[in-house]
């Protein structure tokens, strides 16, 4: 066998090649997925609550156009995950953090709106579950807000260290080409 010519791909590389086929491929029809349903429900938000209340046929309900708005900005926040997982090929946590941190909002809003309806009224232990709801959605919200500041932080401080690094050795990769994978 002349040492030029290239050798046959190993029964392993022709795996992994498949394997890495078969993950763009979900990832793509689960992109597409995210997409229609956030479509499919901005359409729900605008046939059911705003074109008809723009036709003076029902009253705005502004909490459960939020509700459902919120809802879609998780959809949109998730099909940025599958984005960033089709272009680098990896996973970042904060992304996952900021659908969290929607999902709480939206729940804080929800039962905010609920609790008013118990005020004054014979159940208070269902007021008083609520209460206690909000606050433990509250600690998630601290919990989740300072994963996401702490993160940021962490990234602003190894992109400093990596220009420091530039600035002493010029073949130091930089934060983008590390993050692709170069």
């Amino acid at each position: 066998m002349n040492p030029s010519e290239p050798t046959p791909p190993s029964y392993q590389q022709r795996l992994l090649t498949i394997w890495n086929n078969a993950d763009l491929l979900v990832y793509t029809i689960l992109g597409l997925t995210l997409l229609l349903t956030a479509i499919g429900a901005l359409l729900e938000v605008w046939t059911d609550f705003l074109i008809p209340w723009i036709q003076g046929m029902t009253p705005l309900d502004a909490l459960e156009v939020l509700d459902r708005l919120l809802l879609v900005s998780m959809l949109a926040e998730i099909l940025q995950m599958v984005k960033i997982s089709l272009t680098q090929r990896r996973l970042f946590s904060e992304p996952f953090l900021i659908v969290g941190l929607i999902s709480v909002v939206r729940r804080v809003l929800i039962i905010t709106a609920e609790g008013t309806r118990y005020i004054g009224t014979q159940r208070d232990a269902h007021f008083l579950m609520l209460m206690l709801e909000l606050v433990i959605l509250g600690g998630l919200l601290v919990a989740l807000v300072s994963g996401i500041y702490r993160l940021r932080e962490q990234r602003l401080e190894e992109a400093r260290r990596l220009r420091a690094e530039r600035r002493e050795h010029a073949d130091t990769p930089s934060l983008a080409e590390l993050l692709s994978g170069r």
